[in-house]
């Protein structure tokens, strides 16, 4: 697939959430602990929020495009992921990321 394709299928997409969006925004003012043990049972079920949500991907983009484009939309949105968050996000830039985040809190 190749990227103008993909762009036009992920517009198909309605935004859900804020590019600034934190799952743990309330977090801020609870105890350290709690937020040590929130980040531990994320840590746990990582691949299992990630095959989670893959799944539902694949089922809402099989409404909007049928089964064989999404299974191909699917594997090009996991393969993009990917590659940005484990090849071209460095340490620095994911660093930056976070101060950026923490400094707008």
């Amino acid at each position: 697939m190749d990227e103008r394709e993909f762009r036009r299928m992920l517009e198909l997409f309605p935004v859900v959430r804020s590019r600034d969006y934190c799952a743990e925004s309330g977090a801020s003012s609870k105890g350290s602990t709690q937020q040590s043990r929130a980040q531990e049972a994320t840590r746990g079920n990582k691949n299992e929020s990630s095959d989670q949500f893959m799944k539902k991907l694949k089922m809402v983009a099989e409404k909007k495009v049928g089964a064989t484009k999404a299974e191909l939309f699917c594997k090009t949105f996991e393969e993009a992921h990917k590659k940005l968050v484990y090849k071209e996000l460095n340490l620095d830039a994911a660093q930056r990321f976070l101060n950026a985040y923490e400094k707008r809190s």
